[in-house]
């Protein structure tokens, strides 16, 4: 993991400051992600005990939004470690 984490941070030094800007957005809409999900396990125990629920039992609204939402979540930060880039 360091010499992956030194070969990222080689590889943005020597980007141009214009393209610096996106992925500093791209960086901080993960994070954002993750953080949204580890605030939803906080909230519910596991995204397994939310979904059981809402297909199982009555629910609220705010239940089923925040399903919705941590489902998406999940799923971006996973497309994201399992996407092949090219050149890599």
């Amino acid at each position: 993991m360091a010499k992956l984490k030194a070969r990222v941070i080689e590889e943005i030094e020597l980007l141009p400051e214009d393209v610096l800007e996106p992925v500093l957005g791209f960086v901080e809409y993960l994070k954002a992600q993750r953080s949204k999900a580890q605030d939803l396990n906080s909230k519910y125990g596991s995204i397994e005990e939310l979904r059981n629920k809402v297909m199982k039992d009555d629910h609220s609204w705010e239940e089923e939004r925040d399903l919705f939402e941590w489902e998406a979540a999940v799923t971006e930060v996973e497309r994201m470690r399992t996407t092949e880039r090219p050149g890599l």
